[in-house]
């Protein structure tokens, strides 16, 4: 019950402002500028989750009248506005971290710090393992984007507890700055990942070339009775995939045998890929070289 995106997101919401509030508290009390730039982090988490819940929940409506595809893509603006406020917080981050540094105030409290971190790390591993779980098991693209995100947290965090035992042990303050510094533009190299993926489900990149390749192989192994198929074209909205070809017959196939070849073909399809919509245009001869539709004069 717990592997539905919506829980799933409203589970990382509740994580992220758990751990926002542990990480500001240690921030303050220990003035170090990675906890806090770390509780900021995490506070920004929490208001992207609860936008990822709406979208989640929009985006599981179905098509109606005036979506006839449904509204799968809005994943991908979630994923998109996710990646700008990571974005946004990195450069927030590298802001105090240079304020800090030109203030000379590098002094921490590393004992206290050392325990609001571990606490943290405690949480994060356990969210980064649930949304893994989840984001394998639908395949949701916000999903997928949280885990990453909450993935990028966790090595950000072993970074702070490696830097407060630095500290700690040598008392070089100074590497708080440049630490966080570091932390900023890693967390800013993770959302531009986001971005990316995001990108590519807008603007309906294709599927990879080992989906591509599965869907050939389905196609040239289903059935003898077709010449080619040619125009093929894929893209991904959300939890589902569109394909669509043209098949060419030989002129004497009766439509119903060209039919039976194409609705297997389709099975086939959709048993691989599932959420799978399956578009295939019947040609008599092939058109691959026609760049305009022609019309039979006895049409």
């Amino acid at each position: 019950m717990f592997q539905s995106p919506k829980k799933a997101v409203i589970v990382a919401s509740l994580t992220a402002f758990t751990l926002a509030i542990i990480k500001l508290i240690g921030g303050f009390m220990t003035g170090s500028l990675t906890v806090l730039s770390s509780s900021i982090d995490s506070l920004l988490d929490f208001f992207v989750s609860i936008i990822n819940f709406f979208a989640i929940k929009k985006s599981m409506q179905g098509d109606d009248e005036k979506y006839h595809y449904g509204y799968g893509k809005i994943e991908g603006l979630a994923a998109l506005l996710e990646g700008l406020f990571i974005i946004a917080s990195g450069f927030f981050i590298t802001y105090f971290a240079i304020k800090k540094f030109l203030s000379n105030d590098f002094t921490i409290d590393a004992d206290i710090s050392l325990i609001f971190m571990i606490i943290s790390i405690i949480f994060t591993i356990g969210i980064v393992w649930y949304l893994n779980k989840v984001a394998k098991a639908t395949n949701n693209l916000v999903i997928k984007s949280d885990a990453l995100h909450y993935k990028t947290d966790l090595f950000t965090n072993i970074g702070i507890i490696i830097t407060i035992l630095i500290i700690k042990f040598t008392g070089w303050y100074f590497i708080d700055v440049i630490i966080s510094l570091i932390i900023s533009i890693y967390i800013i190299y993770g959302a531009s990942q986001i971005i990316r993926s995001a990108y590519e489900m807008l603007m309906d990149k294709s599927l990879s070339v080992s989906d591509t390749k599965k869907i050939t192989d389905i196609i040239e192994e289903t059935s003898p009775n077709f010449h080619s198929y040619h125009f093929l074209k894929t893209r991904s909205s959300g939890k589902y995939t569109f394909i669509e070809f043209h098949l060419v017959f030989d002129t004497k196939i009766t439509l119903l045998d060209a039919h039976t070849v194409s609705d297997a073909i389709e099975c086939k399809l959709k048993r691989t890929f599932p959420h799978c919509f399956v578009t295939i245009h019947l040609d008599p001869y092939d058109d691959s070289h026609m760049e305009v539709c022609w019309i039979h004069p006895s049409t």
